[in-house]
């Protein structure tokens, strides 16, 4: 029998920015102060990311990227071996990286402008996780969250929790030098839920919350923005 896959996406500008800077991808769909649902079998693919860089940067550096994973999926879709799929996802990551530098180049009021970055790729019986940044992805497992993803922030690196939890060292947009992609295979089984978000919902909830929560992206959504919604809150819940 074939995996089958229900998911929801829900992106919100928030209560308190002017312009929505992250954006979602959900099964072909993008994914920006609207909400997606349904269901679909693999290849298939998720992402959300959070852009920064001030008014309009972070959203044309978000936009960018989605926009230029969804292109490059086709391809990533037809590799059949992990390491193929591992090295296609890491030159993806670099070259939107260098998409992102060089649109800023070209219009230096977006100069500043970075992406954060967390996706998951179904490809059937594997499912690969790429993060860039302090996006995350948890996992529901038998009634157990574990966060998945490694924030790539300063308060994670030092373990020293005075850092504010949006100083970030790695993103879309960062110097090529020091720019990295994470990439991860896993294995799905029936039951799991993955939940992707921007930190405008992992700041807004406690750990706790989040799990309570866990199977409806709107509800998260919703609770986020009861929560004060400082930030643009972003998340995607996939069943499996």
């Amino acid at each position: 029998m074939s995996m089958m896959l229900k998911y929801k996406a829900v992106s919100n500008v928030g209560c308190v920015r002017a312009n929505n800077e992250d954006m979602g991808y959900a099964n072909g769909k993008l994914v920006r102060d609207t909400l997606a649902e349904g269901c679909c079998e693999p290849p298939s693919a998720f992402a959300v990311a959070d852009g920064m860089g001030g008014y309009e940067g972070g959203e044309i550096a978000s936009e960018i990227t989605v926009r230029s994973f969804a292109q490059a999926l086709p391809a990533i879709f037809g590799l059949s071996s992990e390491d193929e799929v591992i090295a296609a996802l890491k030159n993806w990551a670099k070259t939107a990286n260098r998409l992102v530098l060089d649109t800023g180049e070209l219009r230096t009021e977006l100069r500043e402008m970075g992406t954060t970055f967390v996706g998951l790729i179904f490809t059937g019986e594997l499912l690969y996780m790429i993060n860039i940044g302090d996006s995350r992805c948890y996992r529901l497992r038998n009634d157990v969250m574990k966060q998945m993803s490694t924030d790539h922030s300063e308060r994670e690196r030092t373990g020293n929790d005075a850092i504010a939890s949006n100083v970030i060292y790695n993103y879309i947009g960062n110097t090529p030098s020091d720019f990295f992609s994470d990439v991860t295979v896993l294995t799905p089984i029936a039951g799991d839920i993955y939940l992707l978000c921007s930190d405008g919902l992992s700041d807004m909830l406690s750990e706790e919350e989040i799990e309570a929560n866990f199977l409806d992206a709107e509800s998260l959504v919703n609770l986020a923005l009861k929560a004060g919604g400082r930030d643009n809150v972003t998340a995607i819940t996939v069943e499996v």
